[in-house]
């Protein structure tokens, strides 16, 4: 009897599993990610239509079918474990497009900031709230709840972050590289307090050691498998670009799993980013990219929507706690990025955009609370507080963070006129240029220098050396100076949108003014900005700007612009002109009955457009 009853329990799981094939009922699971994704989904179209951030409406998406509104999903923690491997694909995808040698360019910047930030802003932010908790404002129950809520929050978000400066193509600037450099430095210091939080009544040294020891080892498994293993795998799976991306995650799992072994004990999302880097080096790291980019889409949204569920209702108490500790992580972030930034050497510029980009607190810091809970050092009134400064903080870096240049800028400005023009606090004057007392015959002055700027240089080195002498360049980026510098052109390092700035760029008499960079690729300010500036300062020079469309070109026309640069027009000027010598070389060769070949028409076009590299500065 026992034998028919078991057989026919085990037809019945096997009917289920048929049906559910076929259509039939779901899973929780499933269920539960149907209505997550569809909140998430229309929500956030609503946010896009009234120019919100996209994160936003994730939020309000898990807020809508979490415990405190419809009740839909009433335990989130499914929806967490799944979106835990939003970050994981997030890790990996920054280890694939991270250039170490950029980074490691940065020097002492990007490591002196990356070694202190996180104690300094840990510290600060600790004794801060122990100070207010003396003064009778209670941050919860627990013997640790003012240290819970300092510590955490010297941790900046590695999801929030890395997502807005990917969608605004900032990540290979220099506060891109430097803002996700000590991401990388935080997320290591994440771990080692995670490996001290067990035993925070009396931490052990060992543990921290063994965890260093543990990171050191996984990343010299990962490059001796990049170098040894990887690329003849990559050669025999190249053939089909499926099985190229299957065999990336695999290896990025692959490291994941060695990482979670109990005698290794890291986390999934550290081996994920070592798994990438050591595949940052191989050609197909941009295919990768392009493909790994929509599955961590997939789980950010999960990932926010399930942090949407587990916001409780709030309390006015509860949000006004939240709202000073995320002003006070902003004043501390001043402190320990900004100025440990232009301490290392390096500029204001550099630092504050830098300081605007890590403005929030980590995902970490949810983690770190729950887990004090488990450990009961905190109670749950505390891991309410550091939730609501979280998403005040989330919520408000996605606006700071798109306008990062523009704040910077605005900062500046606002300073100066307090200050005075002589002693700006943050921007940078032309007084740090050597080469300003050679101006005078420079007559022709480069506002920004990015792709365009360096192909006329390298055109100019090449047809007509002597118009170099004619050259000054105002930019930000230093490491062209010294190959300009090479090739006779002077050069300044300064904010181009300052008129003071550019007051003290250049001393002789301008009589052309370019800025050859359109508004899609310039940060916190537009041609018809750069156009009056450029007319306020040098009334006397054309000046000549970019567009990227028609309607753009006319508006700086209006503005008094002499000529405006259109890229799309130029080259569809280039293609009419090819095509006309195309059709009248075919249409010559036809009358005389010679066979058509055109290939000279092309070589000649070719030669004109032959690119003439200028080793150091060709962007």
């Amino acid at each position: 009897h026992g034998s028919a009853s078991g057989s026919g329990s085990g037809a019945d799981d096997t009917a289920d599993s048929h049906a559910r094939r076929l259509g039939g009922g779901a899973s929780t699971l499933m269920i539960h990610i149907a209505f997550c994704v569809a909140s998430c989904g229309f929500i956030a179209f609503g946010m896009n239509i009234l120019k919100l951030p996209l994160i936003l409406g994730y939020l309000l998406g898990g807020v809508l079918v979490g415990p405190i509104c419809l009740d839909i999903v009433p335990n989130p923690t499914e929806i967490d474990h799944m979106s835990s491997f939003g970050m994981v694909f997030l890790l990996f995808m920054i280890g694939l497009e991270l250039d170490v040698s950029e980074l490691l360019k940065m020097g002492k910047v990007v490591i002196g900031t990356g070694l202190l930030q996180f104690p300094l802003c840990a510290a600060i932010l600790t004794g801060s709230f122990m100070l207010l908790e003396v003064a009778g404002l209670s941050w919860g129950t627990g013997p640790y709840a003012a240290l819970y809520i300092g510590v955490p929050c010297g941790l900046s978000s590695t999801m929030v972050v890395v997502k807005m400066l990917s969608e605004q193509a900032d990540m290979d600037t220099a506060p891109g590289r430097l803002t996700v450099g000590i991401l990388i430095f935080q997320d290591i210091w994440a771990i080692l307090v995670l490996a001290v939080q067990p035993d925070l009544a009396s931490p052990q040294a060992s543990g921290i050691l063994t965890t260093f020891a543990m990171i050191v080892g996984l990343m010299l498994v990962a490059l001796a498998y990049a170098k040894f293993v990887m690329p003849a795998v990559f050669v025999f799976a190249s053939s089909s670009i499926e099985l190229m991306l299957i065999v990336a995650l695999a290896w990025c799992f692959f490291m994941c799993c060695l990482a979670t072994l109990p005698f290794v004990g890291l986390s999934m999302e550290l081996a994920a980013l070592i798994s990438g880097v050591a595949l940052a080096t191989f050609p197909y790291s941009t295919e990768f990219i392009g493909k790994v980019k929509y599955i961590r889409d997939f789980f950010i949204t999960l990932f926010f929507a399930g942090l949407g569920m587990q916001m409780p209702a709030p309390t006015l108490s509860c949000v006004g706690k939240a709202i000073l500790v995320a002003l006070v992580v902003l004043a501390v972030r001043w402190l320990c990025i900004f100025l440990v930034v232009v301490g290392f050497g390096g500029n204001k510029r550099l630092a504050a955009v830098s300081t605007i980009n890590l403005s929030q607190v980590s995902e970490f810091a949810l983690v770190m609370c729950s887990l004090g809970m488990k450990y009961h050092h905190i109670g749950d009134d505390t891991l309410t507080i550091m939730i609501w400064a979280f998403v005040v903080l989330m919520v408000s870096s996605s606006y700071t963070i798109r306008s990062n240049y523009t704040i910077y800028g605005t900062m500046r400005r606002s300073l100066r006129r307090v200050i005075g023009t002589r002693s700006m606090i943050i921007g940078d004057t032309l007084d740090d240029c050597e080469d300003g007392a050679g101006h005078v015959d420079r007559n022709i002055v480069l506002l920004g220098f990015h792709k365009i700027a360096a192909m006329l240089v390298a055109h100019f080195e090449h047809h007509n050396p002597h118009l170099l002498a004619k050259l000054h360049v105002v930019d930000f980026h230093e490491h062209i100076m010294p190959e300009l510098r090479k090739r006779g052109v002077t050069c300044a390092y300064g904010d181009i949108s300052s008129p003071d700035v550019l007051e003290h760029a250049h001393h002789g008499e301008v009589r052309l003014v370019i800025c050859s960079i359109p508004d899609s690729m310039l940060q916190g300010v537009t041609n018809l900005r750069l156009l009056q500036i450029a007319k306020q300062v040098w009334p006397e020079a054309d000046v000549i700007v970019s567009a990227d469309n028609p309607r753009q070109a006319h508006s700086l026309y209006e503005a008094g612009a002499d000529y405006v640069l259109r890229t799309a027009k130029l080259c569809a000027e280039r293609l009419h002109t090819l095509i006309s010598d195309h059709s009248s070389h075919t249409v010559h060769h036809h009358h005389v009955g010679e066979e058509v070949k055109l290939a000279s028409v092309f070589a000649a076009f070719k030669e004109k457009d032959k690119d003439h590299i200028t080793k150091g500065i060709l962007v």
